[in-house]
C-alpha cells in the first residue's frame, strides 16, 4: 500500500492539472484546409460543427490568413467568438499549389508537433483550390464536409483501391532514407468530390501521380489487401469489360543477380470473384474462367510493369523496393541504390484465381 501512495499522489496531481473543455465553449475543428493565395500568404479553413439539437449536420467554416501554417489557427481564434482547437480533426487538406510552394516537410512538421492532433489524422492533396472542396455541400447526407471527406477517404482505403495512409505512415515513408511517400488525391467534379488518384512524393515535393485506372495495381504493390475493384478488357473480338472484386491480394519480392547487377522478380497474387461481365457466355464454364484469369494476369503484368518503369525513370521508389533489396544486402548504401535502381531488371509475374463467378448455374 505504501508503494502505491506515491503513484496515486502523482495521478491526482496530473488529473488536477488537466483543463476540461466543454464543446459549447470552444470551436472544435473536424477538418482543416490550406490554400496558397496572393503575396505568398496561406489561407487556412477550419470546419467547425455546430452542436445544437435542432441543427444536426450543421457546421461553420472559419478562415484566416498568415505567412505560416502554424499561425493560421491563432489568426482565426483572434477573430472568432471561441478558441479554435484541433482535438477532433480527422482530415487535413493541402492544395497542390501550397505543396509546390512550401513543401510537405515543412507543412507536416507543424502537424506532427501539434499535441492536439493524433498521428492517424488523414492527409489529402487537392487538385485545384481547397476552398472549393471545403465549401462543397455533400448531397444525401446530414454530416458536415469534414466528416464526409474523411469517410470518403476511409471508405476508399477499406473497401476500394486507395492505399492506407495517414500522418504517421506518411512521415515514416518520407523521412526514411531514400523513402518516397504518397497521399490520396481528390478533386471537385461538378457538385461532388471524388478521389482522383494518388500523389507521389520525392524530396518534399509532388513529382508524379497514379491515376484511378492504376490505383488497384499500385495498392497491391504497396500492401496486402482484401478489398478492391479491378476492371479490364477481355482479349476477345468485342473487347468485353470484366470487373473483378478482389477477395485477397498480395505481393512477394525475390532478389537475384550480383551486387553490381541485381534483378528483382515481383509476384502479384490476386484471388477474387467476377463482379460484372459484359459477355453473355455462361461464366460457370471452366474454360471461359481460365480465359478470364489469363487475360487478367496479362493485364496486371502490363500495368504493373508500366508503373514500375515510370518509377525507375523518375528515380522514385514509392513501393519501397530499396528496403526489400536492403534486407538481402545490408552493406548497400543509399548512394549505391540510387545508381543501381534506375537500370535494375525488374520482372513482374501475376497470378489470378477466380474463386467465384457471382452468377448461378
Amino acid at each position: 500500500m505504501r508503494k502505491l501512495l506515491p503513484v496515486l499522489f502523482t495521478i491526482s496531481i496530473l488529473c488536477s492539472c488537466a483543463q476540461p473543455r466543454v464543446v459549447d465553449e470552444v470551436n472544435m475543428s473536424q477538418a482543416i484546409g490550406y490554400d496558397m493565395i496572393k503575396d505568398d500568404r496561406i489561407e487556412g479553413m477550419f470546419v467547425i460543427p455546430i452542436f445544437q439539437q435542432d441543427k444536426m449536420g450543421k457546421y461553420q467554416i472559419l478562415t484566416g490568413t498568415s505567412s505560416t501554417t502554424s499561425d493560421v489557427q491563432a489568426a482565426v481564434s483572434k477573430k472568432a467568438d471561441k478558441t479554435v482547437l484541433l482535438g477532433q480533426t480527422r482530415i487535413v487538406l493541402f492544395s497542390e499549389k501550397i505543396v509546390h510552394k512550401i513543401g510537405m516537410t515543412e507543412l507536416t512538421d507543424y502537424l506532427y508537433r501539434e499535441p492536439q492532433l493524433g498521428n492517424r489524422v488523414l492527409l489529402v492533396i487537392v487538385e485545384g483550390r481547397v476552398k472549393d472542396i471545403i465549401r462543397t455541400k455533400p448531397s444525401n447526407t446530414n454530416v458536415n464536409i469534414g466528416i464526409y471527406l474523411s469517410n470518403l477517404i476511409n471508405q476508399q482505403n477499406d473497401t476500394g483501391n486507395g492505399p492506407d495512409t495517414n500522418l504517421h505512415l506518411f512521415l515514416g515513408n518520407s523521412l526514411e532514407n531514400g523513402g518516397d511517400a504518397y497521399l490520396p488525391l481528390i478533386k471537385k467534379r461538378g457538385n461532388d468530390v471524388a478521389v482522383s488518384g494518388v500523389a507521389l512524393f520525392h524530396e518534399n515535393k509532388i513529382v508524379s501521380k497514379v491515376n484511378t485506372r492504376d490505383m488497384f495495381v499500385f495498392k497491391t504493390l504497396v500492401q496486402s489487401h482484401r478489398r478492391g475493384i479491378y476492371k479490364f478488357k477481355l482479349d476477345d473480338k468485342n473487347k468485353s469489360d470484366i470487373v473483378v472484386e478482389s477477395i485477397r491480394s498480395g505481393t512477394s519480392y525475390h532478389i537475384s543477380g550480383s551486387e553490381s547487377h541485381p534483378s528483382m522478380t515481383i509476384k502479384l497474387k490476386i484471388k477474387g470473384q467476377i463482379k460484372e461481365s459484359m459477355r453473355s457466355d455462361n461464366l460457370t464454364n471452366r474454360k471461359m474462367i481460365k480465359k478470364i484469369e489469363q487475360d487478367m494476369e496479362a493485364d496486371l503484368t502490363k500495368q504493373a510493369t508500366r508503373l514500375i518503369k515510370d518509377f525507375q525513370k523518375r528515380n522514385i521508389d514509392p513501393i519501397g523496393l530499396k528496403e526489400k533489396f536492403h534486407a538481402k544486402n545490408k552493406r548497400m548504401t543509399y548512394k549505391q541504390w540510387k545508381n543501381i535502381y534506375p537500370n535494375m531488371d525488374i520482372h513482374v509475374e501475376a497470378k489470378a484465381d477466380i474463386l467465384q463467378t457471382g452468377v448461378s448455374e
